[in-house]
């Protein structure tokens, strides 16, 4: 009975971990980010505490020190490097999204809905996961001459930090991205990392 019971916690501290990475990246900006705190140490205590139980009572099995190990190399990864991977991977495999999303603003399909800042439009499609964290939403800019900067947030920060996907047609804001080398970082064509 306690090796199955050992069997599930484990698998339990496994599913926590591999949901960490996603979790913590699309769905925390600013001060929601200390929400997940408790989550992190209860992943950890629960890790480390059936690695000590199964140890020092010898009952561990080859699959449950499998199991154990991909739960640390996985939840260490996902947490220490976790805007790096799943960034990644958002950035490629959404990639498309986004550019469907800059035709509709290009169109006049989406615009700005916010009744408290005339730039931000709350997204109702895709946002599970979002395609902008922080709300979903995305800010956009448009000048006299129908040139575009659409904001994707990646992470909204705290107060005045945040980073984003930048798709930019207007040529003054390319001049600035170009000149401005450690905030903005080209990734494609019209599109900028942007980090302040």
């Amino acid at each position: 009975m306690r090796k199955y019971r050992y069997n599930i916690l484990i698998g339990i501290v496994l599913l926590m971990a591999i949901f960490q990475a996603p979790l913590i990246y699309y769905y925390t900006s600013g001060l929601t980010s200390l929400f997940f705190i408790p989550y992190i140490l209860i992943g950890a205590a629960l890790t480390f505490g059936l690695t000590f139980v199964l140890m020092k009572k010898k009952l561990i099995t080859g699959i449950q020190k499998a199991g154990l190990i991909s739960t640390i190399v996985i939840g260490s990864l996902s947490l220490f490097f976790r805007h790096i991977l799943i960034e990644k991977i958002d950035w490629n495999l959404r990639k498309s999204t986004r550019n469907k999303i800059v035709a509709l603003v290009k169109t006049n399909q989406l615009q700005p809905n916010s009744s408290y800042n005339k730039n931000i439009c709350k997204l109702k499609r895709w946002n599970i996961p979002p395609i902008s964290n922080g709300g979903n939403e995305i800010v956009i800019y448009k000048t006299e001459d129908g040139k575009f900067t659409i904001r994707f947030y990646i992470d909204r920060g705290f107060l005045d930090h945040y980073s984003a996907f930048t798709y930019t047609d207007n040529p003054a804001d390319i001049k600035i991205f170009k000149e401005k080398t450690k905030t903005y970082k080209k990734i494609d064509t019209n599109w900028y990392r942007e980090s302040f």
